[in-house]
């Protein structure tokens, strides 16, 4: 009887520990972004990794911020890999070239898994 008990507990502490162990889904938002030449959004560069395995759904949605003007990207679907990923995602808007911030949400599966606020990036034409 406490074989058996001793073994579930070893089988509970390693699938425990592998689950801890896992790295949690990331986001980050690369600090160069590119003004639309029609002057309607800005192309923003976000990195995300869900980790491994991928999961089948993945959404972002990406906001930025230039003095008293603001756009979003609205959400955007993507098809992921397991692993690292640079996503480049149009966020609506009148911009000018020049400084500004971005925030970004990321949803891996059915949970929100990660957000960056209030980065600094720089709009170039």
């Amino acid at each position: 009887m406490l074989r058996r008990i001793l073994s579930v507990v070893v089988i509970l502490v390693f699938a425990l520990g592998t689950v801890l162990l896992a790295d949690p889904p990331t986001v980050s938002i690369q600090q160069q972004a590119t003004l639309d030449p029609s002057n309607v959004a800005v192309l923003v560069t976000v990195v995300v990794d869900c980790g491994d395995p991928a999961p089948s759904g993945v959404q972002l949605e990406v906001a930025v911020r230039q003095g008293d003007n603001a756009g979003t990207s609205g959400v955007v679907f993507f098809p992921v890999t397991s692993g690292r990923q640079e996503i480049p995602v149009d966020v609506f808007g009148v911009f000018t070239a020049g400084d500004a911030s971005a925030s970004a949400i990321l949803a891996c599966g059915p949970l929100l898994e990660g957000e960056r606020l209030g980065s600094t990036i720089k709009i170039s034409e």
